[in-house]
C-alpha cells in the first residue's frame, strides 16, 4: 500500500454522523478533484457514506467542465496536482459566474505556516483539511457548507411557494372581480327589465287617473298626483342603483361612458372637469373586461379627487397608439399625501393599482404638495 493510500484511514463503522437533510429530497452533490486514483476513491467512500451525490474529477480541467453543466453545494479540491494546480483551479473556478459563490475545500499536506494558508484563502478557498485525514473532520466540515446549501435550497423553494401563492391570489382576485362585475351586470339589467318595467305600468295607471279626477274628483285627483311624484322619485332611485351597479352607457363604448361619468361627477361636486380625446377610435377595439375595467379605474380616481384632493378642476386625457392605450387623470389639488397607502384603511389607490395589474398595464404617479397629481395609466392593446 502507498504512502498517499495511508494517509485515508477507512471510517469506522462505529462513527455516528448526522447527515443533512435535504428540503426537497434530492441529496446535494459534492465535487471531489484530485489526480490520485486511489485518494479520489477513499474520498468519494468516506462522504458518500453522508447521503450526498459525489462527481469525481482527475484534473482542474475536467472539473471546470463539470461545472458548466451542475451546480455542487461544496468542492474538495487536492491542491498538488499536475499541469493545473488546486490554486489555479480556484481561481479559474470563481472567476465563472455560475460557481462564483461556490465553497472551496482545500485539501493538502504541505499548508503548514500562516502564509500558506493566507495564499490559499485569498485564492478561493473557505476551509482546509489536512493529511492525514480524519473521516469526522472531512465529514463534518462538508456537512457545514451542504447545510448551508440546504437552507438556500429551502430559501428558494419557500421563495417560490410564496410567489406562486401570491400569484394564485391575483388570480383569485381579478377571477372575482370579474365574477362581481358580472354579477352587477346581471343585477342591473333584471332591475331594468322586472322592476322598471312594473314601475312604468304604475306609472302610466296613475297618470290616467290622475288625468279622469281632474274636475270630479278632486281629493283622488290630488292624491293620484302625490302617487305620480312618488312613482317618479322611485323611477328616479332605480336608475341612480344601476347606474351605480353598471351604467347602461358602458354598452355604446367605453368613451361614451367616460363622458357620461364626467358629466356626472361635474353634476354632482360642482368642479370643472374637461376631457381631451386624442383619437377619435380611442376605445376601438378595446374588450368589455379592459373597458370595465377601465372605467372602474376613472371612478375611483374621480372619487379619491372628490374626497382627498380639494381641487377645483380636472382633466381626463384620452390617448392611443399601435399598442397601448392611455387615460390621464390630473387635478389641481394639494397633491398626495407622502403616507397615502401605508394608512391601514386607505384602499382606493391600492384599488387602482391592483385593477391596473388585472390588465398588465402601468401607472405612473406625478405629484407635488400643493401642485396637484397626474395619473398616467397605460394598457396594452391586445
Amino acid at each position: 500500500m502507498s504512502a498517499q493510500q495511508q494517509d485515508i484511514p477507512v471510517l469506522k463503522t462505529g462513527s455516528q454522523l448526522r447527515q443533512p437533510l435535504s428540503p426537497d429530497g434530492i441529496p446535494a452533490s459534492v465535487l471531489v478533484i484530485d489526480d490520485n486514483p486511489s485518494k479520489l476513491k477513499a474520498l468519494v467512500a468516506i462522504i458518500s457514506r453522508m447521503g450526498l451525490d459525489v462527481t469525481t474529477a482527475s484534473s482542474g480541467r475536467e472539473a471546470l467542465r463539470l461545472l458548466l453543466k451542475q451546480d455542487f453545494a461544496v468542492i474538495l479540491l487536492d491542491v498538488k496536482m499536475p499541469v493545473m494546480d488546486g490554486f489555479e483551479t480556484a481561481t479559474l473556478i470563481h472567476g465563472r459566474p455560475r460557481s462564483a459563490h461556490t465553497p472551496i475545500i482545500f485539501i493538502t499536506a504541505e499548508a503548514d505556516s500562516d502564509s500558506d494558508r493566507f495564499h490559499g484563502y485569498t485564492m478561493g478557498a473557505v476551509d482546509y483539511i489536512f493529511s492525514p485525514i480524519m473521516p469526522e473532520v472531512l465529514c463534518a466540515k462538508v456537512r457545514v457548507f451542504v447545510d448551508l446549501f440546504y437552507l438556500q435550497r429551502k430559501l428558494i423553494l419557500q421563495t417560490d411557494e410564496l410567489r406562486q401563492s401570491k400569484q394564485l391570489l391575483h388570480q383569485l382576485a381579478s377571477h372575482q372581480e370579474w365574477i362581481k362585475e358580472e354579477e352587477r351586470k346581471r343585477i342591473a339589467r333584471e332591475i331594468h327589465d322586472e322592476l322598471g318595467q312594473n314601475l312604468l305600468a304604475l306609472r302610466i295607471d296613475a297618470s290616467m287617473l290622475h288625468a279622469r279626477t281632474g274636475t270630479m274628483h278632486p281629493k283622488l285627483n290630488e292624491k293620484a298626483q302625490y302617487a305620480l311624484n312618488q312613482i317618479d322619485a322611485t323611477i328616479k332611485s332605480v336608475r341612480a342603483i344601476i347606474n351605480d351597479l353598471r351604467p347602461p352607457v358602458l354598452d355604446l363604448g367605453l368613451q361614451a361612458a367616460i363622458e357620461w361619468q364626467i358629466e356626472e361627477f361635474r353634476r354632482r361636486c360642482g368642479i370643472a372637469c374637461d376631457i381631451v380625446v386624442e383619437n377619435e377610435d380611442f376605445d376601438s377595439g378595446l374588450d368589455e373586461k379592459s373597458a370595465t375595467a377601465l372605467f372602474r379605474i376613472l371612478q375611483e380616481s374621480l372619487t379619491n379627487v372628490m374626497r382627498h384632493a380639494k381641487a377645483t378642476q380636472v382633466q381626463v386625457e384620452l390617448n392611443r397608439n399601435a399598442v397601448c392605450l392611455y387615460m390621464r387623470i390630473t387635478d389641481n389639488g394639494i397633491g398626495l399625501n407622502q403616507d397615502v397607502g401605508k394608512k391601514g384603511k386607505t384602499f382606493g389607490l391600492q384599488g387602482i393599482k391592483e385593477r391596473i395589474r388585472m390588465l398588465d398595464g402601468e401607472l405612473k404617479i406625478d405629484s407635488a404638495p400643493r401642485k396637484g397629481t397626474s395619473l398616467t395609466i397605460s394598457i396594452p392593446l391586445s
